[in-house]
């Protein structure tokens, strides 16, 4: 084929999130499980939006389209069948990046196809988060405005083996509400691949903060109609310990008492009792049973968090697992203290009384540090918290005090 035949073209990369990792874990047989699943997902959609899927290599695909609005539109269709597919079964997470770019591309007799383009789609998508979608400012412009998308700056990224820096935009649907983090809706996501968490997580509130935290709480108690929003004040919090805030010395007392409570007054009495800024979220995925939206600060830090009320235990462990598998961190190794961030390690409420599990690592490509929690306080509670900036020491100082509130 002739340069002369070389013709517009947006190409669209999809990776699997930490598949190398769950194939370790979890065995061949369910990792080809779960890349059927992420190829059936793929085509149908890539398809349905008058794309062709050019090749797929276990847990990456990479699909083209005459139409660059026609490509961002099946990115965001592709997300939220991969949430939908994992909220439905957690077993198999789909945690997908996305990169689109576009540019001249020359197809070549056996059917695949050379230009810049590809490159940069596949580091876009290399830097993209599961649950994201990374496109370039040229695909931007040629798509121009699209009802009920949304294009985030991300500023420019220099990119391997690529000589100038592009300008690169998350893609969003305005249909779904703003999140800090979506693994962990995470974010998240976003993530138990409960993270779904896809996991309802945030509202205005979250999108007007620069740093996040998502909490997710269970306890045990009756089931009740959840309430209208309500709102408590917020507080600021210091390294040394939680300005205003209780501490709690004895968390047996202190959930049985919230036991008694509906669901959503259960997540506002840690609310009130800390002095946070929450919301009530309306929409809460499946097997919760309440969620709030909540803001606070460590210092001149501000954090954002989720707390959300499951119907079992088993909800909370899957979930746990699920984040330890998005993070590709393997369980009982490295440490998760200001001087070591990364790693899944075992904590305590104090001498001879059981704290949980945690798992930390930080993201410098996106400029942020994650941790992870459960307490074993009664078996009720995971965190997945997120600040801005690695700043991994402020996360650690603000974890070790408010992991004792939350019980």
């Amino acid at each position: 084929m002739s340069e002369s035949s070389a013709d517009v073209r947006t190409f669209l990369i999809a990776d699997v999130r930490g598949y190398t990792r769950f194939t370790e874990e979890y065995g061949d047989e369910v990792a080809a499980r779960l890349a059927a699943k992420f190829v059936e997902v793929v085509q149908d959609s890539v398809e349905g939006r008058g794309g062709t899927v050019v090749e797929i290599r276990g847990d990456e695909a990479l699909a083209v389209f005459t139409s660059p609005r026609q490509a961002i539109r099946a990115a965001v269709d592709l997300q939220a069948r991969f949430d939908e597919e994992t909220e439905a079964d957690s077993e198999l997470p789909l945690r997908v990046g996305i990169g689109i770019d576009s540019g001249e591309a020359i197809l070549l007799d056996d059917g695949s196809y050379r230009g810049g383009a590809l490159n940069v789609a596949a580091r876009l998508c290399g830097r993209a988060h599961g649950g994201e979608v990374l496109l370039s400012e040229g695909t931007s412009r040629l798509a121009g405005r699209l009802p009920g998308i949304s294009y985030v700056d991300r500023g420019r990224a220099h990119l391997k083996n690529i000589s100038e820096p592009i300008h690169t935009f998350a893609v969003r649907s305005e249909r779904e509400p703003a999140t800090a983090n979506r693994w962990v809706l995470m974010f998240f996501g976003r993530p138990g691949r409960t993270f779904g968490w896809k996991l309802g997580m945030a509202v205005v509130l979250i999108a007007a903060i620069t740093a996040g935290a998502v909490v997710y709480l269970t306890a045990r108690g009756p089931e009740a109609t959840q309430g209208a929003g309500k709102t408590t004040p917020s507080t600021t919090m210091g390294e040394g310990g939680s300005s205003g805030s209780m501490t709690t010395t004895d968390h047996t007392m202190t959930t049985g008492a919230r036991s008694n409570l509906p669901p959503l007054e259960q997540l506002m009495s840690y609310a009130t009792e800390n002095k946070w800024t929450c919301s009530d979220l309306g929409a809460i995925q499946p097997g919760a049973r309440a969620a709030l939206a909540c803001s606070t600060q460590s210092q001149t830090y501000p954090v954002v968090f989720q707390m959300t009320l499951f119907r079992n235990e088993r909800i909370l462990r899957n979930a746990y697992a699920a984040e330890l598998r998005q993070a590709n961190i393997r369980p009982n190794t490295g440490d998760c203290t200001p001087d070591a961030w990364g790693g899944e390690i075992e904590w305590f409420h104090g001498i001879g009384e059981p704290g949980g599990r945690a798992f930390c690592h930080l993201d410098e490509a996106d400029q942020r540090a994650y941790l992870t929690w459960t307490s074993d306080a009664g078996k009720k509670i995971l965190v997945v918290a997120q600040l801005n900036g690695l700043q991994h020491r402020r996360l650690f100082f603000w974890w070790r005090n408010v992991r004792h509130d939350l019980v």
